[in-house]
């Protein structure tokens, strides 16, 4: 709205001279004025209209004002007359003889005695509400001998007409100038109480719940359409009437009466569960009202589905089902057969196996074998986070929990998880402090944010993993014994690689295509030279050989000789790592001349530095952090041979 442009005002009343008054009192730089003359009966029904066009004020002069003001109420201003006019006018009335005339609408003037001892005169009082007993009046008032009249200008036409004179009450400037200014003033208020209304109107039909305020005498004050649509009920003929009885029983009159409010109610409402929150307006401590929204329960449980389907296009997803996993061994089939039945229940199930041995693909499997599929499913490495982001990352937190907090909070993995699979990856890492809250996650299916003083209920279910004896680590004293037996109510045990040899032929197979797409193959008599070695890093060291194979075979198909030297840079490897393991226990035989502690201490830093890079992958970064050293201090300790890895 335009709070720039003019006021419109409009004059209405039947005079024609205080309306000229009225037209050069106005500002024309402020107000935009309308004159119209009209009796008392046509006045009403001529300001209606003039409202309905959207003039923004009327005023009304004389009985016509008082009429108006009576009638409608705001936006009305009546130009009242004074005693000072009153005077003037009798004044001018007593040239025409000392019995006069005074017209007053409704209701007599007071303070007549004192006008008759001050001006000498007697006067005649006639007081009208309607056009016909203004005629009566003055047409009796005339045969009693009064000849002049002091009034509006009506009164005036009245009396001229009967061979009489009229005298019209005109306000001063001052009274003029007041009325002019209220009414700047109510077209002022009205202007930005129309503004409000619009934009409550436009937030109300905004909001995707429905709204009904009633006032202290259960009457509907304010609605939106989504209320009138959840109820199936036409409100806009209820304002300022009684709740409907469809909405009587949806609590706003107990809440009016008690003062309590009531949070997340549901109740049934025809053949639909709302969902009902309600608060009791209170000002100075006495209740005016109530304001209530209305959600219907489905409309929540559709903005769940989307969440969760936000949450799956994050990548809270499963790459892997049980048929990613290879091996015809007696022992995997086993292992399978196990996994097949633990994706049945909601227990927990503690996976414990080598580094490299497939823990996640087997965790990935039972969720996409269990009733959970299609849920989220939330992977978290408890040993990559330190203790308080891992622990804000779990549960989340509240707004202003903490410095550097998010603004709104952050919801946590459990929750993310809701409905689906949480995988507890290296759960023996877990800090002690945290392994309290998780028992908790446990045994009462709740989380509570940091910072929050409010519990969320959880559904999910827990696969956690670890490559440490679990047990020997509640015997050490690092792991509490209770959330060991929460966690291991089933336990999976993988198998090393070596421990199943006669599976390497059909895991190289796999690899081999989805590195090679069946343009490459490897020799039966490399992969029984394949089933003769350790595989200290499983699956996983596996991969890695066969896509190093692959790239270096270029255009070839496949080389033998290449192959060997792979696998013979893996046992050269694994001879650092025994000789290392033989320094450790003290089992080195030195065939050369004896060495000082500085060269020892030297000889034994490159074959960690050896293992460590072959552990992970060549990553220098990763193995700077293992060791507790700087990536430049890790690059200076590299022989030159290994800094282009």
């Amino acid at each position: 709205m335009d709070s720039n442009r003019n006021y419109k005002f409009a004059f209405v009343s039947n005079s024609a001279e205080l309306g000229e008054l009225v037209k050069c009192y106005a500002d024309p730089s402020t107000e935009d004025l309308v004159i119209k003359l009209a009796t008392m009966e046509e006045a009403v029904s001529v300001a209606r209209e003039f409202l309905d066009e959207g003039v923004e004020v009327i005023l009304g002069g004389g009985g016509t004002g008082s009429l108006l003001a009576r009638t409608l109420g705001q936006p009305i201003v009546k130009i009242a007359r004074t005693y000072a006019d009153i005077v003037r006018a009798l004044i001018k009335a007593k040239k025409y003889g000392s019995y006069i005339g005074l017209t007053s609408f409704a209701t007599p003037t007071d303070g007549i005695e004192i006008f008759e001892d001050l001006l000498s005169i007697k006067i005649r009082q006639i007081v009208f509400n309607t056009t016909e007993e203004l005629i009566n009046g003055i047409s009796v008032a005339f045969d009693e001998g009064v000849k002049c009249i002091v009034g509006g200008g009506v009164c005036k036409k009245i009396i001229t007409s009967l061979g009489g004179v009229g005298i019209i009450v005109l306000p001063s400037k001052s009274v003029i100038l007041q009325a002019l200014r209220e009414a700047r003033a109510i077209a002022s208020v009205r202007r930005r109480e129309q503004e409000d209304v619009a934009q409550l109107r436009t937030i109300l039909e905004t909001i995707k719940e429905g709204v009904i305020v009633i006032d202290k005498g259960g009457k509907v004050k304010i609605f939106n359409q989504m209320a009138a649509d959840i109820f199936g009920t036409e409100l806009k003929e209820r304002l300022g009437e009684p709740l409907p009885n469809v909405i009587r029983g949806t609590g706003l009159l107990k809440v009016l009466k008690t003062g309590l409010p009531e949070i997340d109610i549901i109740r049934r409402v025809g053949d639909v569960d709302i969902v009902i929150n309600t608060i009791p307006i209170v000002i100075s401590g006495e209740i005016f009202g109530v304001v209530a929204t209305f959600k219907e329960a489905a409309r929540i449980q559709n903005i769940d589905r989307k969440l969760k389907e936000k949450l799956y296009i994050k990548g809270f997803v499963t790459k892997h089902t049980i048929d990613h996993i290879k091996g015809e061994s007696l022992i995997m089939r086993q292992l399978l057969d196990r996994t097949r039945k633990y994706a049945t229940t909601d227990a927990t199930i503690l996976i414990q196996g080598e580094t490299g041995t497939g823990k996640e693909i087997f965790a990935q499997s039972m969720h996409n074998l269990s009733d959970r599929k299609g849920k989220p499913f939330v992977a978290v490495n408890c040993s990559a986070l330190p203790e308080s982001l891992l622990e804000s990352e779990l549960f989340g937190y509240e707004e202003g929990a903490f410095t550097g907090a998010k603004k709104g909070g952050k919801i946590g993995l459990f929750e993310m998880a809701t409905g689906g699979t949480i995988f507890l990856d290296e759960i023996a890492d877990i800090p002690s402090s945290l392994q309290v809250r998780l028992l908790r996650v446990l045994e009462e299916k709740e989380v509570m944010r940091i910072g929050g003083d409010r519990i969320v209920p959880v559904d999910v279910r827990i696969i956690s993993s670890t490559y440490k004896d679990l047990r020997e680590e509640v015997n050490l004293g690092k792991f509490r014994a209770d959330l060991y037996f929460r966690l291991a109510v089933l336990k999976l045990d993988i198998p090393p690689l070596r421990k199943r040899p006669e599976d390497i032929p059909f895991i190289v197979q796999e690899i081999l295509y989805k590195y090679g797409r069946g343009t490459k193959r490897i020799s039966d008599k490399m992969v029984d030279r394949m089933k003769g070695y350790n595989w200290p890093g499983n699956i996983r060291e596996l991969d890695s050989l066969i896509k190093r194979y692959v790239v270096l075979l270029g255009n070839l198909e496949a080389d033998d000789n290449l192959l060997y030297e792979l696998l013979q840079e893996l046992n050269d490897s694994r001879g650092i790592a025994t000789k290392k393991e033989s320094i450790i226990h003290g089992e080195l035989q030195l065939d050369t001349a004896p060495k000082t502690l500085k060269e020892r201490l030297e000889e034994y830093e490159k074959i960690v530095i050896e293992e460590t890079l072959k552990e992970t992958q060549f990553n220098k970064r990763e193995t700077a952090k293992r060791l507790g050293i700087s990536a430049n201090t890790l690059w200076r300790k590299l022989p030159p041979s290994d800094t282009s890895h």
